[in-house]
């Protein structure tokens, strides 16, 4: 490693150590302003600073005297040659988490309960659009022990590119009687990486002229139609395959009423049982004869055994 970048690196820890100097110096002096980070710019004619706060009239002063005693404190301090501070002022500071830190402390060392001032600031980050948060306490908080809590609300994430472009992490302590307490904010935000894909209005422009054609079509369409129709007309096999596939499937629909005759078949065929049985006639033909004759087999059978008993006897008499 060379003699030249081992300056350039020396020069680039200072230039950094020096900004952090210089935000911890502007925190410390613009903390009841509502401190919420710098910007610094160098150009040939000096340095220009440009820090973020929630109340810029506090940080101003009256008539500007807070801020020339500033920039001329920031001048003497870190060296600086002709430097220019530019006030502006924090659109959205629940959505800051150097902010939100701040105010947990001070609302923490008023004597407010920590738990109620953690509760507090999520519900106002989300209610300000934030995708989630993530507050943690940690030191004594009811004991001589040291130990941590932590409060979520939403979705924050924890690793990969969307946890360095969309987490905003910042902390703070505050010294109370118990000891020395420490805040961290995590704040993701929404809108820090755009949507994967979007919905573009010119479909509706693509839509209409793809909507003219479909009515020149039909205009086009009437035209050519009627000599087609006659032709078909007139040739019978065109008109024999058009119209025969749909009768088909009526016909499918109409093959459950076929069963019904088969029906009425089946009854005749039980019909010609009895005619087998029509040798009746001959037995009605006999029971007539019958029924005469079976009187008089009962007086024949009767009669002849009194008269042939005593027939016999006679006869057996006579012969004697």
């Amino acid at each position: 490693m060379s003699n030249s970048e081992k300056s350039a690196v020396k020069s680039l820890l200072t230039m950094h150590r020096t900004y952090a100097e210089l935000d911890e110096y502007l925190q410390s002096q613009l903390k009841e302003a509502g401190y919420a980070g710098v910007e610094v710019q160098k150009n040939p004619i000096g340095t220009r600073l440009t820090v973020f706060v929630t109340r810029p009239g506090l940080a101003i002063g009256r008539r500007g005297t807070g801020i020339k005693d500033l920039t001329e404190r920031v001048g003497t301090k870190f060296g600086m040659v002709n430097p220019q501070i530019a006030v502006s002022e924090v659109e959205s500071p629940e959505l800051n988490p150097r902010i939100m830190a701040v105010r947990i402390s001070q609302i923490v060392a008023r004597g407010t309960a920590f738990r109620r001032a953690a509760t507090w600031t999520m519900n106002s980050i989300m209610a300000a659009g934030a995708a989630g948060v993530e507050i943690s306490v940690a030191g004594k908080l009811r004991s001589d022990r040291s130990h941590k809590e932590k409060y979520r609300m939403g979705v924050v994430p924890k690793s990969g590119e969307s946890a360095t472009r969309v987490v905003r992490e910042a902390t703070t302590d505050v010294l109370l009687k118990l000891g020395l307490y420490g805040i961290q904010v995590k704040i993701a935000v929404k809108d820090a990486i755009p949507p994967a894909f979007e919905f573009i209005e010119q479909e509706s422009k693509v839509a209409a002229p793809s909507a003219a054609p479909q009515q020149q079509a039909p205009e086009a369409a009437p035209a050519p139609a009627p000599a087609p129709a006659p032709t078909a007309a007139t040739e019978g096999p065109p008109q024999v395959q058009t119209p025969e596939k749909p009768p088909r499937k009526h016909t499918k629909e109409r093959k459950p009423r076929a069963p019904k005759e088969p029906k009425e078949a089946k009854k005749p065929e039980k019909a010609p049982l009895p005619p087998e049985a029509e040798p009746a006639p001959l037995t009605a033909a006999e029971t007539p004869a019958t029924e005469p004759e079976t009187p008089a087999t009962e007086q024949a059978v009767e009669v002849p055994k009194e008269v042939t008993v005593e027939q016999v006897a006679k006869s057996e008499n006579k012969d004697a």
